[in-house]
């Protein structure tokens, strides 16, 4: 992932100013042991500033990023997660999501998924990926 895609979250925001990043685009244009010190001095800062954050805000503050449900899933929180991942981590939490989702549907209960279930919810390619890895573990199984 280039870092131009990089997004900021809502913790970012939250302990963000626009001093610290004036001192980030500053760090290029100075000398190794002095990007050194003023990288921790900034890191250093947002440490402080999240521990603030977290002391000022103990009510579950953070909770207004939970997608405004008062009781959000797992499902809800891949979903928030999936926009910072590369491509092939897109993927995969979709592939987690559609797992969650026909796992969740079944009357409430977390019943055992099966391996076809598994297999159905992947794309084709890592179909036959998935039924090799079967197939060799069936193979050790027996010996």
């Amino acid at each position: 992932m280039n870092e131009k895609d990089l997004k900021l979250t809502e913790l970012d925001y939250a302990i963000a100013n626009h001093h610290l990043q004036m001192l980030k685009a500053a760090i290029p244009y100075m000398e190794i042991p002095k990007q050194r010190a003023l990288s921790l001095f900034i890191k250093w800062n947002e440490l402080m500033r999240t521990m603030e954050f977290f002391d000022e805000n103990g009510d579950g503050m953070m909770s207004v990023c939970s997608l405004d449900k008062s009781n959000p899933s797992p499902i809800d929180m891949l979903e928030a997660m999936k926009p910072y991942g590369t491509q092939k981590e897109q993927e995969f939490i979709d592939i987690l999501t559609r797992l969650l989702s026909s796992r969740s549907g079944r009357s409430g209960k977390n019943a055992p998924i099966t391996p076809e279930q598994i297999l159905s919810l992947l794309p084709p390619e890592q179909q036959s990926r998935f039924e090799t890895i079967q197939l060799m573990m069936q193979t050790l199984g027996q010996m």
